[in-house]
């Protein structure tokens, strides 16, 4: 760094370098604190550059880039995109398109790309000296343009062990969210050999001996970027450094405060196995997995199940051959795991169905979904001609669940002569809602056959399964255990044509899954109910 000659500011850099046959040097430029900046969010990387004498663009330096792990992307020659090289004593700007970059990544993860490299291109023997100036990443997207999801953690979550980096969890994990919303973006700001006291707040002050927070990769930093959650991810390194449980659990606890304090969700993944030598270590490894579990059951991720042994060790399908680190496979299992629990973040409730059938003068709506997450409930609307709608009553959510939930609502106003339009406004606790699509009821609409979904389910103890039957016959509604064997004849007689519903009581009944089976003349059909007790 020199101060003579500059472009901005109150120095620049000065760059000496010698390019000879078997040569390759580099020369680094990073940031204070050698940050992950995301290099997607831009358009180009550009600089002032100034130069004694003259340089054709042919004997201009490459460029490349590397990340938080130090993968390096694909050396590029500045020749490319800057034909007419540098003239004699005059600042002049060259520039690299980043979409170059994206398109020669190498094995480096361009959302945390932390330094930029000058590097030999042509080998002329010639000596130069360049000063280097405003250096940095331009254009583009602003980092509040995009919904972020922020990975903390070590070198499980930077990529090691998989292979190419496309099979690392995160990849995989940023590749389906990208997939399901363009407007989010998964940052990474992992790095090998962290613990929970590198991502600790800035500002906490750690016990002697202990590492200080990393600025660049920890959750203040995080927080930065107004992300709607963080995934941390701290697998093995605090067991091997020794750090007693009570230490790790106080950290956790920070980092939860924080999160909850931000209002910004959060996830804790369990320990991994590892095949540490030292079993007071492995001892450490085993009791804050199940310390995750236990404390932190509503954030917690399990990235110990399947992949560890009885002795705490990697089992070997899933070891990529250090003892220390995953596989593809475990990648993979890994990512399956954290897409489960974030996935709910993209489908706040799934609907699987909604329907809506007359009962006389009645109608009656039924709707399933397949997951909620913080659903309020759902405002029932009806319209006569599908623009003007009027909410006629309201049904609980189930809050937050991965189950799937039945629900059904009477319209006792409605007229036999007149057809209707339905739908559902489904409203989350924070007051955000949307709206289903429309079903419709003609009037005089026939009924058909219909076997219902029960109602609750799961149930404890009882339930309610309703029907419709498009003429007068005799019915039969019985309940099977799932090996097929009859244990309760709910109905069998005449039924009239039209809505019915009946009870099940299930308090003399075993929790299980249990078959649900209507015949009545040529029809039939089944459902799963689940009893909990």
């Amino acid at each position: 760094m020199v101060t003579d000659t500059f472009y901005a500011g109150t120095n620049g850099l000065k760059l000496l370098y010698k390019s000879v046959t078997g040569g390759d040097w580099a020369a680094a430029v990073a940031a204070p604190g050698w940050p992950g900046r995301d290099a997607t969010l831009k358009d180009s990387i550009v600089f002032m550059v100034y130069s004694p004498v003259a340089v054709n663009a042919s004997d201009l330096p490459s460029i490349f880039v590397e990340d938080l792990s130090n993968q390096r992307s694909t050396k590029i020659p500045l020749a490319q995109y800057n034909p007419l090289g540098i003239p004699a004593g005059t600042w002049t700007k060259l520039w690299l398109p980043v979409d170059t970059l994206k398109r020669n990544p190498g094995n480096c993860d361009l959302t945390r790309v932390k330094t930029i490299f000058y590097c030999q291109s042509v080998a002329d023997g010639i000596s130069r000296t360049l000063f280097l100036d405003d250096i940095k990443m331009t254009g583009g997207a602003s980092i509040y343009d995009y919904n972020y999801i922020v990975v903390l953690g070590s070198s499980t979550s930077a990529g090691t062990g998989a292979n190419p980096p496309d099979s690392a969890y995160v990849n995989r994990l940023r590749k389906h969210i990208t997939s399901l919303d363009t407007t989010y973006k998964v940052l990474n700001l992992a790095v090998g050999g962290y613990t929970s006291y590198h991502v600790m707040p800035t500002g906490f002050v750690p016990p002697g001996g202990r590492p200080t927070p990393r600025i660049t990769n920890n959750i203040s930093y995080a927080l930065e970027y107004n992300p709607k959650a963080i995934f941390i991810n701290l697998p093995s390194n605090d067991a091997a450094s020794g750090y007693p449980i009570i230490e790790q659990i106080a950290n956790f606890d920070t980092l939860v405060a924080v999160a909850t304090r931000n209002n910004v969700k959060l996830w804790i993944t369990t320990t991994q196995p590892r095949n540490l030598s030292d079993q007071s270590q492995l001892n450490l490894l085993i009791a804050m997995k199940d310390s995750v579990y236990s404390r932190y059951g509503t954030y917690a991720v399990d990235f110990w199940t399947t992949l560890a042994q009885p002795n705490g060790f990697i089992v070997p399908e899933y070891n990529s051959g250090d003892g220390i680190h995953l596989n593809n496979a475990g990648h993979r299992l890994i990512y399956e795991r954290a897409i489960e629990a974030i996935l709910p973040m993209f489908i706040p409730v799934e609907l699987v169905s909604f329907i809506a059938t007359r009962s006389k003068s009645d109608v009656v709506l039924q709707w399933i979904t397949g997951t909620e997450t913080n659903s309020y409930g759902f405002e029932v609307q009806r319209s006569l001609n599908k623009t003007d709608f009027e909410t006629i009553g309201f049904v609980e959510g189930s809050g937050t669940t991965v189950s799937q939930s039945s629900y059904s609502y009477t319209d006792g106003s409605a007229q036999k002569d007149v057809s209707y339009f339905y739908r559902l406004r489904q409203i989350d606790y924070d007051g955000s809602s949307s709206y289903s699509s429309l079903v419709e009821v003609e009037a005089e609409s026939p009924v058909g056959f219909f076997l219902f979904q029960n109602y609750p389910n799961p149930f404890n103890p009882v339930t309610t399964v309703s029907f419709t039957l498009k003429e007068a016959t005799k019915a039969e509604l019985k309940l099977y255990d799932m090996t097929g064997r009859e244990i309760i004849e709910i109905f069998s007689g005449d039924l009239s044509q039209g809505y019915h519903k009946m009870q099940i009581d299930g308090s003399k009944l075993a929790s299980g899954v249990y078959t649900c089976r209507l015949a009545a003349g040529e029809f039939s059909s089944s459902i799963k109910l689940t009893l909990l007790k």
